[in-house]
């Protein structure tokens, strides 16, 4: 059996072998004194010293260890009723006993404890008719001291077991939420991978039209360049010229989706972003964002994966949109930065939206961590995940002119020396 299964168990196990040894003094006292027979010694012993490993057994044996401690709780009420009438209902022992009996069960449910306490109810009076006891209150002053244990132990042990399977029941509780929300996250990213899977199909589909409609367009021009009126000729040209920057924008998206093996290679930072930021260009110019990129060409080039790095870039800036999409933000501006130091290539995106807050900043990067109402929280987490593969890392902070700033930072290839 999972050892997780048994944790209730093991508690139970601890707080019943405590409980008993400090209700075995005090019940062995009242015995002492009262002069006890054998069987009810006997009985004392078994109870005190074989049961409490008996039931972790039968605990552990079981397909429903719930369901067996519950059953064992039932016995110790049992068992209980029993021992108030061997003592005769001495006042103090017999009290402290059924307090004890009682309190472990509070957090089984109310059903549950009236239960156990209608167990130890009828065992109770069918011992006191089979022993013909009599009725005994009185505490004498060995049977007090030896009672002051169970006094004022149990409750302690108790209430810091009751504490622990309070936290286990929360922790159960919040993994089962964990889990399902992990499923319906997975299950999204399953559909989301499938639209990509059909998002470059469609792209190499819309190539061919496309070439087609260029050539076309050139072809229609060719024949009869001399026949055809200014504006005509104007029209056919732009329809060449979009089709071939439709055809790239196809290609860059297949390029994109494509999967494959890592493969680094020399390139600019800013050939990248120029690359992404036509690939984002409609979304971009629908979200009424201005760009202003700062990519001095003294910036060395990087040794990066191109794809991967294209995939951080779109993570990034997409946020960036996203984060200035509020109708408040007057001044929708991306500002997008490269510079140089220490070996590596430093780029920077910065936003004028509403910033990050403090408190979600330590985590950001941790998966399944996110601020829009209907994000994964798989972004940024992919994006640094990205990042370090390529052997360098990533971070964020508050831009000083307001808004967010993100950056990563990437090896550049190495000068070579002059000869």
């Amino acid at each position: 059996m999972d050892e997780r299964e048994l944790r209730l168990s093991r508690q139970v196990y601890r707080l019943r072998t405590f409980g008993l040894a400090l209700g075995f003094l005090s019940v062995a006292s009242v015995f002492y004194e009262r002069g006890a027979s054998r069987a009810a010694w006997g009985l004392l012993a078994a109870h005190g010293l074989v049961w409490p490993h008996v039931a972790f057994y039968r605990a552990r044996a079981s397909a429903d260890p719930h369901r067996a401690e519950r059953a064992n709780l039932v016995v110790d009420s049992a068992m209980g009723g029993i021992f108030v009438a061997l003592m005769a209902f001495a006042l103090l022992p017999s009290v402290l006993l059924v307090a004890m009996l009682s309190m472990d069960k509070i957090g089984w449910g109310w059903r549950f404890l009236a239960r156990a306490c209608a167990a130890m109810a009828v065992t109770c009076a069918i011992t006191a008719l089979l022993t013909g006891a009599s009725l005994r209150p009185n505490t004498s002053m060995p049977v007090l001291v030896a009672s002051i244990p169970l006094m004022v132990a149990y409750p302690f042990a108790v209430a810091f077991v009751s504490e622990r399977s309070g936290r286990m029941a929360r922790e159960r509780k919040k993994a089962v939420e964990q889990t399902a929300e992990l499923r319906e996250q997975l299950a999204h990213i399953a559909r989301v991978g499938t639209l990509g899977e059909m998002a470059a199909g469609l792209a190499h589909e819309l190539n061919q039209p496309l070439t087609a409609i260029h050539l076309e367009a050139n072809t229609v021009m060719e024949l009869n360049p001399a026949g055809l009126p200014e504006d005509v000729q104007e029209s056919l040209s732009r329809i060449g010229e979009q089709s071939l920057r439709a055809g790239e924008i196809v290609r860059r998206m297949r390029t994109f989706a494509r999967r494959g093996q890592a493969h680094r290679e020399a390139i600019h930072v800013g050939q990248l972003v120029h690359e992404v930021l036509a690939l984002l260009d409609h979304d971009l110019r629908l979200g009424g964002v201005d760009t202003m990129l700062l990519l001095p060409e003294t910036v060395p080039p990087a040794l990066v994966d191109r794809i991967e790095i294209q995939q951080v870039l779109v993570n990034l800036i997409r946020n960036a949109m996203e984060a200035m999409t509020a109708p408040a933000i007057a001044e929708r501006r991306l500002t997008i930065g490269a510079d140089a130091a220490n070996g590596h290539v430093r780029v920077s995106i910065s936003d004028t939206g509403g910033g990050v807050d403090p408190a979600v900043l330590a985590r950001l990067f941790h998966p399944f961590q996110t601020t829009k109402a209907d994000g994964l929280g798989l972004g940024l987490s992919i994006c640094q995940s990205l990042v370090e593969a390529n052997g360098g890392r990533v971070g964020a902070g508050p831009h000083p002119q307001g808004g967010a700033m993100f950056f990563f930072e990437v090896p550049s290839v190495p000068a070579q020396p002059h000869s």
